[in-house]
């Protein structure tokens, strides 16, 4: 074991195995701020085993070492605390076991000269010295203070250390980000400046989590030189003798730095009369103070307010000013926790931001553990990861259940535990937020911003989003009114799976999301994907989506003067039995000149409707202009209200222009007029055309003529064209043939 860590360790075992609570609370608070994931455990370890039990802490001595080993590795910033900790603590106990020094007998003959004597810190001149040997030492027995030789200096201190709270880090971020100017610095450094020329007290007083420490720790250094040394006592140190170390300083510039002065007044520590002395020596003392802490030493405690009287205090508020906003975002491009703070200024002030976060990251990531909060756990992370879907919004607490079911193998939740789980995230941590904080609805909730931002900049703990999100965060913004947040959503679906778009899986998952959001243009390359792996759902919503993309270059094109364009469209609603939306686009296509391709079609429209007259009149209209299958539309219309001459001379007129439809009905009206054989011959012609029906007409009449042979041969044509009634006139062709078989054979003979 090294010089230094071995002296660590045995000052910081001695203290525990001596079961100091000030030590305990400390090693504690500071594990607590670890990124080591351990620490906390192996110090309870430690504290449990060993606390209180004096004789045992050479082994408690030995397993600090582990510990301080393990944190001097892969924590240097906590191994900086826990050493400031140390040599605090060894101090202390090296007053605390000095031995009281005792009175010589009185034999040396009065004179005025010491001899034989040991002299500590300043010797003592004096006209005339009587009684013998005397003893004088430069420094009270009661202070454990150390020499002003050992106190750090300025260039060398800890932020941290001297109470500035530890932000998140990630990698090789600096311990703290860039100080972003305040705007009561000018006269927070000329009180400084002016404390360092001629002694007396700097007081930053703010709310909680304003920045009061990290702006009190701007101006002193930048206003103070860095061979400066600095005393930054705990909590309840006695300060009397404070005066005597600093008579023995030398030319050392000193100064007092008292994080949470409240810790530090009463009878022992700051007192008016210290800060007389200390102003008498040059040595400036530099401190902070909560507004309630204030108030209540200010105008509560004489003894107290004859000290903060004369202190004209620097109040710092936790709502930033234009100006303040304006260099934070200067700054935030150079740091990721700045860039968050900025991010998020609206509903977090930037100290607030920045010291609460690692709280509330180390305190959700231990509540992973199964006898932790484990739910809890959940619920955070389906908010946090809710907000890296692009839901920038509060959800209702509904939609996180249901995301908290996405994580994990565990059963979905009871509401009962739900409730819990969420009491728990909510819960009020330092005084200023929960890990979820309440939207702008009742019973809304988010989660809080730095937690976001965590998970953005790419902290081990959180991977992915699940898949199965991003549906849940299309439903959670989808709003009629406004479809902002569902397009921020979607921009960030695309940011997100796009580039994993050669996975079938993440393709889908990308290609419905933007199907849903109604951006059928970037959705069906992705859909496509997936389709071609043989994702069902991915394969039905690609054909609506091509024909939504259809009817949307289709009209483009038609409004812009295509009558092919305005047919092909008039045509899709059609299909879709939508008349209404289909007539208007045939209409432009017959002004666009192509009257003979719609009349028909137009004609139809009017028909479905019933409208008889306008009907008739498009449908004249098309066989004027020449169209074969509106000659036969028009001529059922005429056979409906009994015009049946006219209607066979259109029939026949179709029939004869290559309708197969037309052939059809010729030869219907010509079976009805007693004419089978040239009935038949238009049926046969259409067969030949691809008429379903033709074969099966043709059979018929030949059955009536009970000419088997050539009617089944007719049927079963008609039967591989796949008509529905071929097979059962072939039934009832081979009945018939028994039946004239039965008729005509003598009785002795079996049919």
């Amino acid at each position: 074991m090294d010089v230094e860590l071995g002296s660590l360790a045995e000052a910081l075992g001695r203290g525990i195995a001596e079961g100091s609570p000030d030590l305990n609370e400390l090693l504690s608070d500071t594990a607590h701020r670890s990124v080591v994931p351990s620490l906390g455990a192996q110090l309870n370890q430690v504290l449990t085993r060993f606390q209180g039990k004096s004789d045992t802490w050479p082994l408690a001595a030995q397993a600090m070492s582990e510990v301080l080993r393990l944190v001097r590795r892969r924590d240097a910033v906590v191994y900086e605390e826990l050493r400031a900790i140390a040599e605090a603590f060894a101090e202390d106990e090296r007053a605390r076991t000095a031995p009281v020094p005792r009175r010589a007998p009185d034999t040396v003959p009065n004179s005025n000269t010491v001899s034989g004597g040991t002299f500590n810190e300043p010797v003592v001149q004096a006209g005339s010295i009587l009684g013998g040997v005397h003893t004088y030492y430069g420094q009270t027995p009661h202070s454990g203070l150390p020499r002003v030789a050992d106190w750090p200096q300025l260039d060398r201190a800890n932020a941290i250390t001297l109470g500035v709270r530890r932000p998140r880090r990630i990698a090789d971020e600096r311990p703290l980000p860039r100080y972003v100017v305040r705007d009561c610095d000018p006269a927070l450094d000329d009180q400084v400046r002016a404390a360092a020329r001629e002694g007396g007290l700097v007081l930053v007083t703010g709310e909680p989590l304003s920045g009061r420490t990290r702006t009190l720790w701007a101006a002193l250094f930048t206003n103070l030189s860095g061979t400066t040394r600095i005393l930054h006592p705990a909590p309840g140190t006695d300060l009397r003798g404070l005066t005597a170390v600093l008579r023995a300083r030398g030319d050392a510039e000193c100064v007092l730095w008292l994080d949470d002065l409240d810790g530090h007044l009463g009878e022992h520590g700051l007192t008016a009369a210290l800060l007389a002395e200390l102003a008498r020596l040059r040595v400036p003392v530099l401190a902070t103070m909560s507004d309630e802490a204030y108030d209540a030493h200010r105008f509560g405690s004489p003894a107290h307010t004859r000290l903060l009287s004369g202190v004209d205090p620097v109040e710092l508020g936790t709502a930033w000013s234009p100006a303040e906003v304006e260099r934070l975002a200067a700054a935030a491009p150079d740091d990721l926790r700045l860039a968050g703070a900025y991010a998020h200024r609206a509903r977090h002030s930037a100290p607030a931001y920045l010291a609460v976060g690692p709280e509330l990251l180390g305190e959700w990531r231990r509540a992973r553990r199964a006898n932790a909060h484990p739910l809890g756990h959940r619920v955070v992370l389906a908010a946090i990861d809710l907000a890296r879907c692009g839901v920038e919004e509060a959800v209702p607490a509904d939609v996180l259940r249901r995301a908290s079911d996405l994580y994990g193998d565990a059963a979905p939740a009871s509401s009962e535990e739900f409730d819990q789980a969420l009491e728990w995230a909510s819960g009020i941590r330092h005084g200023t937020t929960g890990m979820l904080v309440p939207g702008a609805e009742g019973g809304t909730w988010r989660a809080y911003g730095s937690l976001v931002e965590d998970a953005r900049d790419g902290v081990p703990e959180f991977g992915p989003v699940p898949l199965e999100l991003w549906p849940l965060a299309v439903e959670a913004v989808r709003c009629d009114d406004d479809r902002a947040p569902l397009d921020a959503v979607l921009a960030r679906a695309r940011a997100v799976l796009g580039p994993k778009a050669d996975e079938s899986e993440a393709a889908g998952s990308l290609g419905k999301l933007l199907f849903h959001g109604e951006d059928m243009a970037a959705a069906i390359r992705y859909l496509e994907k997936a389709a071609e792996s043989g994702d069902v759902e991915a394969q039905r919503l690609l054909g609506i989506a091509l024909k939504r993309r259809s009817k949307h270059w289709l009209r483009t094109a038609a409004e812009n003067g295509d009558g092919d364009a305005a047919v092909a469209l008039g045509d899709l609603h059609r299909g879709e039995g939508d008349l209404h939306a289909a007539l208007p686009w045939y209409r432009a296509a017959d002004e666009q000149g192509l009257r003979t391709r719609v009349a028909a079609r137009i004609g139809w429209v009017f028909h479905v409707w019933e409208d008889h007259g306008e009907a008739e009149k498009w449908y004249r209209i098309g066989v004027a202009a020449g169209d074969l299958e509106v000659a036969n539309d028009l001529g059922l219309k005429l056979e409906s209200r009994g015009a049946m001459e006219e209607a066979a001379l259109l029939y026949q007129r179709s029939a004869e222009g290559g309708s197969s439809t037309g052939a059809h009905n010729f030869g219907i009206v010509l079976e009805n007029r007693g004419e089978p054989k040239e009935a038949r011959e238009w049926f046969a012609r259409a067969h030949e055309l691809g008429d379903y029906a033709g074969a099966l007409l043709l059979g018929r009449s030949l059955m009536r003529e009970k000419r088997y042979d050539e009617a089944e041969e007719w049927f079963r044509k008609a039967q591989d064209m796949g008509h529905h009634a071929a097979g059962r006139e072939l039934t009832g062709l081979r009945a018939a043939r028994g039946d004239d078989r039965s008729a005509g054979a003598p009785d002795n003979v079996e049919p």
